[in-house]
């Protein structure tokens, strides 16, 4: 049994959420004491039964020396496509890539106003295929904080943790596809007026993908009438989510082209590492007066 007084207890703060109820007090000095790494994110190409090598370059930003633990954990995307993410203890899944990577010092004491580099490498099997994902984690006590409620105070230890996310693909076995469905073109639920497109997206490939879209809906001149672009979709092997696109203006009266174009290689692009496949879909649209839908064709 919990008695009332002070309870000593250690919380860790994953802080790529930083989920903490509101008699959690953590001051803003005390967040800026975490030490910071260069990359958040690292994309590996590796051949099989070769190994890849790198760095991370962590910096200390503050007066103190700062000790951290280092340690991998596996995750993955959360169903939806939102891009939220589940972090779970090395190995537990099929796609990861822990068992792949290591690393070297496991703990370091980042001098004040200093770095400190932390090396690695990914090997990949002779066998090895498709992707597979990892996250380095850096963790540091950054100071005291208090929790209360209920007639109870507690005094903790906080302690921080910072993400690297690796994905690693194995060369020449990637296979970036995806299936796009299920077009809907209705009136907006939220803005009176508005037409909202959506689609469903599911990846049926064998590395992660990160969506960019857009749509054009072209008249029977071959104008564009009205374009906008999508939510971006975040997805494992076997993932699905959902895009949504708004266009807010009045559309003429008349048959149209509906053009949708999605780019499966946002992810390469923004790590800098090539481009991805493109898809496109085409379908025909018959708008009535007012933005009322009235026919759709098959999407093709």
């Amino acid at each position: 049994m919990i008695k009332e007084g002070i309870l000593s207890v250690r919380l860790r703060i994953i802080i790529i959420w930083l989920c903490l109820a509101e008699s959690f007090f953590v001051s803003t000095a005390q967040a800026d004491k975490l030490p910071f790494m260069n990359q958040s994110k690292i994309r590996v190409v590796v051949s099989p039964g070769e190994r890849a090598f790198g760095e991370i370059t962590l910096d200390n930003p503050t007066a103190e020396n700062k000790i951290m633990r280092l340690y991998l954990e596996d995750w993955y995307y959360l169903p939806g496509g939102s891009g939220a993410k589940e972090f779970l203890p090395a190995n537990s899944i099929s796609t990861s890539a822990c068992p792949w990577i290591t690393f070297s010092p496991a703990d370091v004491v980042v001098p004040a106003f200093g770095k400190q580099k932390i090396n690695y490498s990914v090997n990949a099997p002779r066998d090895a295929s498709g992707a597979r994902f990892a996250t380095l984690f850096f963790e540091t006590l950054i100071g005291k904080g208090n929790l209360s409620g209920s007639g109870r105070s507690a005094g903790l230890d906080v302690n921080v943790r910072v993400a690297t996310l690796f994905y690693v693909e194995v060369k020449d076995t990637i296979q970036r596809t995806a299936k796009i469905s299920n077009l809907n073109i209705q009136s907006s639920k939220e803005v009176k007026g508005s037409l909202d497109i959506t689609l469903d997206f599911e990846n049926t490939g064998n590395t992660d993908i990160t969506t960019s879209g857009n749509f054009s809906l072209m008249n029977n001149e071959g104008l564009v009438s009205a374009r906008g672009v999508f939510n971006s979709v975040y997805t494992f092997p076997g993932g699905k989510g959902s895009f949504l696109g708004t266009w807010k203006d009045k559309i003429p009266a008349g048959d149209y082209d509906l053009v949708i174009t999605v780019d499966l290689g946002k992810a390469l692009m923004d790590a800098g590492v090539g481009r991805g496949p493109m898809i496109t879909k085409e379908a025909s649209v018959t708008i009535g007066e007012n933005n009322q839908i009235v026919q759709i064709g098959q999407l093709q």
